[in-house]
């Protein structure tokens, strides 16, 4: 079948029709015409897999990666950086408008690297150990564009041992190097050079140092279990933003949700009177009270907790700051927030179709500015952060 792509959706496949049908085809751009296969069909739409681009449009660019035509991570290395960031922008633009009525002009941040910049990856073992395919399946892969040479020589060097007992293997970088996790059974006798923590089935097996990465003039604590941006080189980036649009106050008291290793609590803790951080993860609030410690910050403190069973009493603040995972705010959380009407409301998210639901439930608060920061070079994703302000 030949078709030629028309747009593109929000998760960055190419739109084509057929008869009125819509065909979506993975790792295509608007003008491309292409030779697919129909790997998926429905009533309404169909998925369909590229197998050879006849005529490519100006906007396509040849991407790096040679498992790019498989790998279902960087969906969008055929555009070149500066149209991934138009289609990020596009992307949310298209989203608020159509599900909240408003036109925006968000601000848009650009990554400080386009490669090499992922502090996390994990890999698959299904017969083969390598990446999820777009597809069925999994990739087996040498190496991968968005980790480091460290990352990808570690890697290689498990491929070398018996695997066949691994399910699952992450490995994350630190400043100081790099923390090794596996699901499964694996010796690790030749490796354990290469890391500085290795935790098998969560237990700790192996254990040089503790992993840290710096963000501006802070260090934070890195552990198996705890939550971290993975673009390293664009948290504080990220955090500037935040307080650009808190604009915070000396007298403000703040609530941190979903605070994970206190890295946003701690980085604007010297802009505020007080920082509280909620987060259910017991090792992330561990770290983040060894981090408050380490950089030596007196006003932030860190509870362990479930956001979504928070209640008015906690929420005694100036500002909230809300980082919540993809699926965005629970009902009780946005119920709180609404009856606590305080003055603003700092919204980080990786997910905007979530983001828009939750602005339009949350209805004592009005929109006043929105930024995107790439914090996801060569994907579909990216991350917003909005000010809400109490009507």
């Amino acid at each position: 079948m030949k078709l030629k792509i028309i747009d593109m959706d929000h998760m960055g496949s190419g739109i084509a029709k057929d008869d009125n049908k819509v065909i979506f085809v993975p790792k295509t751009v608007p003008g491309d015409i292409c030779e697919v296969e129909i790997v998926k069909d429905n009533k309404k739409y169909a998925k369909a897999k590229v197998i050879k681009i006849t005529e490519k449009s100006k906007l396509h660019q040849k991407a790096l990666c040679p498992y790019y035509k498989e790998c279902g991570g960087c969906n969008i290395s055929n555009l070149d950086y500066p149209e991934q960031l138009n289609f990020k922008e596009s992307k949310v633009k298209n989203i608020f408008k159509k599900y909240l009525d408003l036109d925006i002009n968000p601000k848009v941040i650009p990554s400080n690297l386009k490669y090499a910049y992922r502090n996390k990856i994990t890999y698959h073992f299904n017969n083969t150990l390598g990446l999820i395919s777009e597809y069925d399946g999994i990739v087996p892969i040498d190496s991968c564009f968005l980790v480091s040479d460290k990352v990808n020589g570690l890697y290689n060097e498990i491929k070398k041992q018996d695997i066949s007992n691994v399910k699952l293997l992450t490995i994350k970088e630190c400043d100081n190097g790099l923390i090794l996790s596996i699901t499964g059974k694996l010796d690790i006798t030749k490796i354990k050079d290469k890391c500085i923590a290795i935790y098998m089935n969560d237990k700790c097996v192996y254990h040089e140092e503790n992993g840290y990465i710096t963000i501006g003039s802070l260090k934070y604590m890195v552990s198996n279990k705890s939550f971290f941006q993975v673009n390293t080189t664009n948290i504080s980036n990220l955090y500037d933003e935040i307080i650009n649009l808190a604009d915070f106050k000396p007298t403000d008291k703040v609530i941190d949700l979903y605070c994970g290793v206190g890295s946003i609590g701690i980085y604007i803790a010297k802009y505020v009177k007080s920082v509280i951080g909620v987060e259910l993860v017991e090792d992330a609030i561990r770290d983040a009270k060894n981090n408050a410690n380490i950089n030596k910050i007196p006003n932030a403190k860190f509870i362990c907790g479930d956001v979504a069973k928070i209640d008015g009493n906690t929420l005694n603040a100036d500002v909230v700051i809300v980082d919540p995972p993809r699926t965005g705010l629970d009902t009780n959380t946005i119920s709180i927030i609404n009856k606590k009407e305080i003055n603003k409301l700092i919204y980080v998210s990786c997910n905007p179709m979530t983001l828009v639901r939750d602005i339009k439930l949350l209805t004592n608060y009005t929109l006043k500015n929105i930024s995107i920061v790439d914090m996801f070079p060569q994907t579909h994703h990216c991350e917003s952060i909005v000010l809400l302000k109490l009507k």
